[in-house]
């Protein structure tokens, strides 16, 4: 009688070490996504933290009495003393002037202020700030952009914003995540489109704004909405008063310049 021989098995077949990798691939993915979230979650806090330092620095620059209140913009007027500073304009120029921001004025001709970190979102791709404490000020650098209260003084699209003012401040944005412009804030959905819309790309289906209110809230903002639904969001007041301005009219051609065809025409 003959006893079956038992084999021994050494190592793996080709259908378990396929198993076993892909098994190990889909760990890696999962893994991979939880650190990619709480990556995303991390960059979006520092941004908001970065957004509350600021409106910080905002409050003690309104509780100068030349500026009764006014939150900067940078659609202001610079001031004299930093005529000579190149390619910085606006409000990040009013606040590098106060002390807790601890920013040094350049003294020379052609020199940049010096900011601190804050006043760069971490997930702004178009500096790259590394582990500097500070970093020299321009339209590449500073991650955000100023809204102003069109409505504080019609004459003037540029009017800063008054935290004083009754109206709904929790509705009006003074910052948020955008690229800069020289000498000009965001006052209508034109600037919106032209300042803000390119930074969509920094937070996943969010933007940071920074309300003259104080709060900083993250607007969504999905591929699936249009620009004008999230311009809605983010600026609802602000949305609707330039919705129920009337058209602007055609031009209608007179009877003059219709004579005036007929001459150019022989």
């Amino acid at each position: 009688m003959k006893t079956a021989r038992i084999r021994k098995r050494y190592g793996f077949t080709l259908i378990e070490l396929m198993v076993v990798i892909a098994i190990l691939a889909v760990i890696g993915t999962i893994g991979a996504i939880a650190i990619w979230s709480r990556a995303g979650v991390g960059n979006d806090q520092a941004c908001k933290e970065n957004l509350q330092q600021l409106y910080t620095l905002g409050l003690k620059y309104g509780d100068d009495r030349a500026h009764s209140a006014l939150l900067p913009t940078s659609g202001m007027d610079d001031d004299p003393d930093t005529e000579n500073v190149i390619e910085t304009h606006g409000w990040w120029i009013a606040l590098a002037q106060l002390e807790e921001c601890e920013a040094q004025l350049p003294t020379k001709p052609k020199g940049k202020i010096k900011l601190p970190g804050y006043f760069h979102c971490p997930v702004d791709n178009r500096f790259q700030l590394g582990n500097e404490k500070m970093f020299p000020a321009d339209y590449k650098s500073v991650s955000y952009v100023s809204w102003t209260d069109a409505s504080e003084d019609p004459d003037n699209p540029n009017s800063c914003i008054r935290t004083s003012a009754k109206q709904h401040l929790e509705n009006l944005p003074w910052l948020s995540d955008g690229t800069p412009v020289k000498s000009q804030s965001v006052h209508d959905y034109q600037g919106f489109a032209k300042m803000v819309l390119p930074a969509l790309n920094r937070h996943k289906d969010n933007i940071m704004v920074l309300y003259a209110s104080g709060t900083v809230k993250s607007v969504p903002a999905t591929d699936e909405m249009k620009p004008e639904e999230i311009f809605a969001a983010m600026a609802p007041d602000m949305a609707k008063a330039e919705a129920a301005q009337p058209a602007p009219k055609a031009g209608k051609k007179g009877g003059k310049d219709k004579k005036k065809d007929k001459k150019d025409k022989k």
